[in-house]
């Protein structure tokens, strides 16, 4: 296992980030609102997963990365909401 900084580049908004290691994950929220930064363990050997759910307002742009490593970016659209999943 390998630490690494995950973290969320936003301005304003509600944020749940969500590392899964396993089917049975803990249901912890590694990323939760107004937190915007922490360390994750990450098994370099294993594939984990990745889900995001942000609520802020339409064009708000954001980041999430992993060390230096950009995850997901985008904008809010015009629902207030954008959500995605990856593989870490």
């Amino acid at each position: 296992m390998v630490a690494r900084k995950l973290k969320l580049e936003i301005q304003d908004g509600n944020w749940m980030v969500n590392v899964i290691e396993e089917n049975n994950d803990d249901g912890k929220y590694e990323l939760l609102h107004p937190n915007k930064e922490t360390e994750i363990q990450v098994d370099e050997d294993k594939m984990q997963g990745l889900e995001y759910n942000i609520v802020a307002k339409a064009g708000t742009r954001y980041k999430l990365t992993l060390d230096e490593i950009v995850l997901a970016e985008g904008e809010v659209d015009d629902t207030g909401v954008a959500n995605g999943k990856g593989v870490i």
